[in-house]
């Protein structure tokens, strides 16, 4: 994948409670830096996902995450956190990701993650709500399956 395939980015910086003993960021925070960057995705879509989960009881559960490291990153360091939908299907989404030095094509991280809408409730299985497929949809400017 390149840079250019993700229409979203989010902009961190690397914190020194995030660097461990070898000076770069351990390897457990990507997996915060993806759930931050999904977040300010989700928000971008202007779709009010709480409310919605309020509403109809309905949310994701992580079930899959995965990590490939490419380059270390380092404290104060800036990097672009890429997101993009790989697939919606009935119950789930998978979202690819991948990390960037800011400003640059130099990988740092990438990965994915997939999440089974469920009924907060029981925690089955259930179709993903149809509002969220649309603003999805819309935002990523393509059909999506």
């Amino acid at each position: 994948m390149a840079r250019s395939d993700f229409k979203f980015f989010h902009t961190m910086r690397v914190r020194y409670s995030e660097i461990d003993h070898q000076g770069v960021v351990f390897n457990a925070h990507y997996l915060t830096y993806l759930d931050v960057g999904h977040t300010e995705y989700m928000r971008s879509m202007r779709y009010n996902y709480s409310a919605a989960v309020k509403e109809t009881g309905i949310d994701f559960h992580l079930v899959k995450a995965t990590v490939e490291f490419k380059a270390p990153l380092y404290f104060d360091q800036e990097f672009d956190v890429g997101i993009r939908v790989a697939r919606l299907g009935n119950t789930s989404i998978t979202i690819i990701y991948e990390i960037y030095k800011t400003g640059t094509d130099d990988l740092v991280a990438c990965g994915e993650k997939v999440d089974v809408c469920v009924y907060l409730e029981g925690h089955k299985p259930v179709q993903i709500p149809e509002g969220f497929r649309k603003a999805m949809e819309e935002f990523e400017g393509k059909e999506l399956s």
